[in-house]
């Protein structure tokens, strides 16, 4: 059994605890065309590559996007099924390749032009997903009415700064509003499309140099 086939097998089982009665989602396979990376995810989710992440409906709403055509090499989107008593509006889980830098040092202290102004909320921490250490960072973005939480993992690889984006757009609304607990978002399915995502994130391998 190949080392992929084990993270997906080991996605289905997380997935299995979420979904409860429903049973395991049918999952699919992304392949970076350099080799460089891969993941898995479940076939239900859109998978969005080159232009269509610009011209494909993020979500039920356009105002903050959660896939930036310009840096993603692979963008995956939440399902939204229904929109009764939700303020989740977009969620999804991207790989982006960010311009300009030329080392590991740079690429991990999120200190470039394109880390700044998105805002980060913390200094960066670290974490290791299959035996590669990236670096953590999170971020809130606001327009009237909406906003997004974002996290972010980099990784320098074969001489590139890769970032693994989760992003979760939802209704700023405070009639709409939930009390929120610790690491919440007030609403329970919005939540849900954030784990959900973040099973992707623990499915990626980036190959060894």
């Amino acid at each position: 059994m190949s080392k992929l086939t084990r993270i997906a097998a080991a996605v289905v089982s997380l997935s299995c605890l979420s979904t409860l009665a429903q049973g395991p989602p049918a999952l699919d396979t992304f392949n970076s065309p350099d080799g460089t990376f891969q993941f898995v995810y479940p076939e239900t989710y859109e998978l969005l590559v080159g232009e269509r992440i610009l011209k494909a409906t993020q979500g039920r709403h356009a105002a903050l996007p959660v896939c930036d055509f310009s840096t993603a090499l692979a963008c995956v989107i939440y399902p939204i099924e229904s929109e009764s008593e939700t303020r989740l509006e977009a969620a999804g889980f991207s790989v982006d390749n960010v311009p300009g830098i030329m080392n590991e040092a740079e690429c991990v202290a999120f200190g470039d032009e394109h880390a700044r102004s998105r805002g980060m909320q913390s200094p960066p921490s670290s974490l290791s997903i299959h035996s590669r250490l990236f670096r953590h960072a999170s971020a809130i973005k606001k327009s009237p009415g909406h906003l997004q939480t974002s996290d972010f993992y980099r990784i320098f690889a074969r001489q590139k700064c890769y970032e693994l984006q989760i992003a979760v757009s939802i209704s700023d609304d405070p009639v709409l509003q939930k009390v929120s607990t610790s690491n919440s978002l007030g609403d329970g399915r919005t939540n849900s499309a954030r784990e959900s995502l973040k099973l992707i994130l623990s499915s990626v391998v980036f190959e060894k140099e």
